[in-house]
């Protein structure tokens, strides 16, 4: 017995994992970096694979690497703008300077409208003007001053005169999209009104359906494999209460074989003794 957990001792010592969350500790046990937990030996280093615990953390550190990922993607468009930004400035800037005292002037003006846009609201007002926010006039959009002057420039453009072709086309839309659209509304009361009266009939639900028999197949091959997952389930469980449990054995016996060993350590101390005892007795 001795012999056989000295075999599975050294065998255990031999097989090392090789996985990308799988570390060995100073002393040789076996870690998972994922989960943070040891594991007892190789042998059920897949079972915790398969483990709830260990998909789980598996899942949230892919998560936080994709997460990880998109921040630096984004970092990096962030900091690929502002470079262009900066280029498309010095450019300006080159080109101002080349361009004498106009492009100087150009490049005055600019750093003011900059200011203005900085300092200033939409309103006219400056930005610490109202000492209460909610007291400042709405800030108006520039859809809204486009509509606005849009209006403007129609009520001041005087009415064109109608040509022939406008007459024509104001007359087709009376009397054929009109009509189309009225015939369209009468068609939609008519059916509203209706009231349509049938006899009741049995729908079968299974018209349209595959047979019993092929739609009993893929459910057959699912119970099956279900079934053999289980069953390998419960053959690695079994195999892992063995393992814990000959280790349990082979713990058991070297504490004994220790004890045993400690304990001839002091019968063997305790007869020098009296050998000592009884030669100077004899002596005396």
């Amino acid at each position: 017995m001795s012999d056989v957990r000295a075999l599975l001792k050294a065998k255990r010592q031999e097989v090392r994992i090789s996985h990308p969350y799988a570390a060995y500790s100073a002393s040789g046990q076996l870690r998972c970096t994922v989960c943070g937990t040891a594991v007892k030996h190789a042998e059920a280093w897949e079972g915790h694979l398969g483990s709830k615990g260990h998909r789980t953390g598996v899942m949230r550190l892919k998560e936080e690497e994709k997460r990880r990922q998109a921040e630096e993607e984004a970092r990096r468009v962030e900091e690929e703008r502002a470079a262009a930004k900066r280029k498309a400035e010095d450019e300006e800037e080159d080109a101002d300077e080349e361009g004498g005292e106009e492009g100087r002037q150009a490049k005055r003006q600019r750093t003011e409208e900059k200011e203005e846009e900085g300092s200033s609201r939409p309103g006219g007002f400056p930005a610490d003007f109202f000492s209460d926010p909610s007291r400042a006039p709405p800030v108006r959009d520039d859809d809204e001053d486009e509509d606005a002057g849009d209006e403007g420039g129609a009520a001041a453009e005087p009415a064109k005169p109608k040509t022939v072709i406008d007459e024509e086309w104001e007359a087709f839309q009376k009397t054929v999209l009109t009509a189309s659209e009225d015939a369209a509304i009468e068609t939609k009361e008519k059916y509203e009104r209706a009231t349509v009266f049938a006899e009741p009939e049995l729908v079968s639900t299974t018209e349209g359906m595959p047979a019993d028999a092929e739609g009993a197949g893929p459910t057959e091959r699912d119970e099956k494999l279900s079934e053999e997952e289980e069953r390998q389930r419960k053959m690695q469980e079994e195999r892992e209460l063995i393992m814990d449990r000959l280790l349990e054995e082979e713990r058991a016996q070297e504490e004994a074989d220790s004890r045993v060993t400690l304990l001839k350590g002091r019968l063997d101390m305790l007869k020098k003794q009296r050998e000592l005892a009884k030669s100077k007795k004899a002596r005396t």
